[in-house]
């Protein structure tokens, strides 16, 4: 009899295993699908903004995490000539302006979800010549000085054949 309960005892463990197996795998599996997100980077456009070097950020009165600032640090660093206030402190030579959106949301602390841009010639603010749209959702956050280099990464990089026509007049 204490054979019986010996061979009873080690498939009742083995069956424990594998159902352990499986869900350390499911709980593994659903964890890494919240980790990794869905970042979305999208952009629109086919204007070369590589021949222009003065670019002003056009600032949010609802900008709660100081993304202008980000924004023309980044563009610094890619080697334009930047600033940023609200468009009435925009110089006489500025030769592109960067609008900007910003959604952000809360959980236990502010971040950013979402960030979306358009470049436009200075010269005539209601023709938009390049957007890009980045979007991050997930438990893994991003920091928006990361979300500002991947969009602007993609804003100002030379014009492909993927890229999409912009919308509304041609430039």
């Amino acid at each position: 009899m204490s054979k019986r309960r010996d061979c009873a005892g080690a498939r009742n463990l083995t069956h424990s295993r594998v159902v352990m197996r499986r869900l350390f795998l499911l709980v593994g599996l659903v964890a890494a699908l919240f980790a990794g997100g869905c970042a979305q980077l999208d952009r629109t456009g086919t204007a070369n903004l590589a021949d222009y070097r003065r670019v002003f950020v056009e600032q949010r009165l609802n900008d709660n995490l100081g993304i202008h600032r980000a924004l023309v640090a980044e563009l610094r660093q890619l080697g334009y000539a930047a600033e940023s206030g609200p468009s009435t402190m925009m110089p006489d030579d500025t030769e592109l302006i960067l609008t900007y959106d910003a959604r952000e949301t809360w959980d236990f602390r502010p971040y950013l979800i979402e960030l979306q841009a358009a470049v436009r010639p200075a010269q005539d603010y209601n023709r938009i010549l390049v957007t890009s749209r980045y979007f991050r959702p997930g438990v893994t956050k991003k920091s928006p000085e990361q979300m500002v280099h991947e969009l602007l990464k993609s804003l100002f990089a030379p014009a492909t054949a993927k890229t999409k026509p912009a919308r509304g007049r041609a430039g």
